[in-house]
């Protein structure tokens, strides 16, 4: 390798390393409550960076006029990357990540009758905010699952993190990490030594529901391989995802079902052992006799399931329970005694005439 080849290898990784260390990740908020008469990019989102001056920097970023009071703003996370890009950020240097959509709000009077007490409303979202960063916390630390939060503040808590430039920080909670967690909670203010409390937390994880291993066809037997238990986001509700891999495997989709997509109720049913204009078996029992013979099927049928049948003979329909594949079986009611009474009566009309 040349020298020349050598010192490009080296300002490269030079402006690699330059760029790995100023990269931050930008977590886009939920909702805001904004004080001041711009929203900054500090307002919106939550940023981490190895680098504090990347923080401040792009905390500091203008992005848009704060509502007026009484009125929000929603805001969705593609119209604050082109404000940031048309600002001159390089977004190819940042992870942006959270929510698709922000609120934003205009802060509303913190006082009440009580004193110093914050107003209801801005109490309960001082509390999402730290559940929030207990969440964040515990997907770098424990896992990256769609873990839950919910915290109790008191006021002088909730009115120490309500200041809209805080950063929140979060340690403790031991394993396994789900129900009553206690967490130390750092506020950092800006200019102002950073402050520390204790708050009890409730953490829970949703449900897992059944996913796809692989795409699914229409049509097709779900095999234990192709499916298995996964927890998803609790922010997105699946109606009528399904819970148990007992409850799918075996089970015939109803549609086409992509990798890694939930397993709903009304994708499946139960496979089609007998299918419409088949030849199936009809066997009917009745004291210990069997008597076996083939119809047409004239409709689908499950296992368990009703469907009505043609015979081969003479065409008359009746119904059978579907028992197998290509297989069916009547109530010994359903099994014709005509030829029985048309002996009977034979014999009768034989002894009269003797």
């Amino acid at each position: 390798m040349s020298k020349k080849q050598i010192l490009t290898l080296i300002v490269i990784g030079t402006l690699a390393a330059g760029t790995w260390c100023q990269a931050a990740e930008v977590t886009i908020r939920g909702e805001c409550e904004v004080a001041g008469a711009v929203v900054t990019l500090g307002d919106v989102a939550r940023i981490a960076s190895a680098d504090p001056d990347e923080v401040q920097r792009l905390s500091a970023m203008e992005l848009f006029p704060t509502p007026a009071g009484g009125r929000q703003r929603f805001v969705r996370q593609r119209e604050i990357q082109d404000v940031l890009l048309a600002r001159g950020v390089h977004l190819g240097r940042h992870r942006f990540s959270g929510s698709s959509q922000v609120t934003v709000r205009r802060a509303a009077a913190e006082q009440t009758t009580q004193g110093n007490a914050l107003a209801p409303s801005l109490h309960r979202r001082m509390e999402t905010r730290v559940s929030d960063a207990i969440v964040e916390y515990l997907r770098t630390s424990a896992g990256d699952e769609p873990w839950m939060a919910s915290v109790q503040l008191t006021a002088a808590q909730s009115r120490l993190v309500s200041g809209v430039r805080n950063e929140i920080t979060v340690s403790g909670g031991q394993t396994p990490w789900l129900g009553n967690q206690t967490f130390e909670v750092t506020v950092n203010q800006p200019g102002k030594p950073a402050e520390r409390f204790s708050a009890d937390a409730r953490v829970t994880l949703p449900a897992a529901m059944v996913v796809t291993n692989r795409a699914l066809h229409r049509g097709e037997m779900i095999s234990p391989s192709d499916v298995r238990l996964e927890r998803l986001d609790p922010a997105v509700p699946i109606e009528g995802a399904l819970g148990s891999l007992d409850e799918v495997v075996g089970q015939e989709t109803t549609r086409a079902i992509p990798e890694g997509k939930p397993v709903v109720k009304d994708s499946i049913s139960a496979p089609l052992l007998v299918r419409r204009g088949e030849i199936v078996t009809v066997t009917a029992s009745s004291g210990g006799v069997r008597v076996t013979t083939n119809a047409r099927a004239k409709a689908d049928g499950s296992k368990g399931e009703l469907v009505a049948v043609e015979s081969l003979h003479d065409r008359s329909a009746y119904f059978a329970r579907v028992s197998g594949l290509r297989a069916v079986e009547v109530f010994a009611g359903v099994v014709r005694t005509a030829p029985s009474d048309t002996v009977a009566q034979k014999r009768t009309s034989s002894r009269n005439a003797r």
